[in-house]
């Protein structure tokens, strides 16, 4: 079990898978991050990849979202983002994409553009590079939308994230321990 940090549902508990093959990210993460963001999670579309139990997700909803699409592969994670929606009233809120990331692009693309693109992917499958290189930012992010990315320096072995990209522009980093949040805003069309 998870206990939502903030917003409506702050306090309330969701159910998280009982293995290792997700990692939910830390109350004190979550926190920080959506202190971080929450002038632009209300009211916004958010898209939560590789959701796991959908944490970051919930957050999102319980912060203001009006909408969040999950997109998860895993048949025990799907089963416990479908039971957390339900146990806190937010069924008619969510979507939920049942492909892996990397299959769900041109899906992804069609159903956007999104407020916020939040993503915790595992840190040892070296997710991050391929998800700056490869996601359909310039459909994917609403104008001035956020990319907020969870990555761990030890596992992912990288660095430092780059600080810009053909449709993204670093706008905060932060380090808690080997977790890293990195924090992306779109490009304005004529930037």
């Amino acid at each position: 079990m998870l206990r939502l940090t903030g917003g409506e549902f702050r306090g309330r508990l969701i159910k998280t898978p009982p293995n290792l093959k997700t990692r939910p990210t830390q109350a004190r993460l979550r926190q920080a991050l959506f202190n971080s963001i929450q002038t632009f999670v209300g009211e916004s579309r958010v898209l939560d990849l590789f959701s796991g139990s959908g944490a970051l997700g919930f957050e999102a909803l319980s912060r203001g979202a009006l909408e969040v699409v999950f997109i998860e592969d895993s048949r025990q994670a799907i089963t416990l983002i479908l039971e957390n929606a339900r146990s806190l009233g937010v069924s008619d809120r969510i979507k939920l994409i049942t492909e892996s990331v990397d299959q769900a692009w041109e899906t992804l693309a069609k159903m956007g553009p999104f407020d916020v693109v939040l993503a915790d992917p595992p840190y040892s499958a070296h997710w991050e590079k391929r998800l700056l290189g490869e996601a359909p930012w310039q459909r994917l992010l609403a104008p001035d939308g956020l990319f907020c990315l969870e990555w761990g320096r030890v596992k992912s072995k990288e660095e430092v994230m780059p600080d810009e990209l053909p449709f993204l522009v670093k706008i905060r980093e932060k380090i808690y321990g080997d977790s890293v949040l990195t924090t992306y805003r779109k490009k304005s069309e004529a930037g």
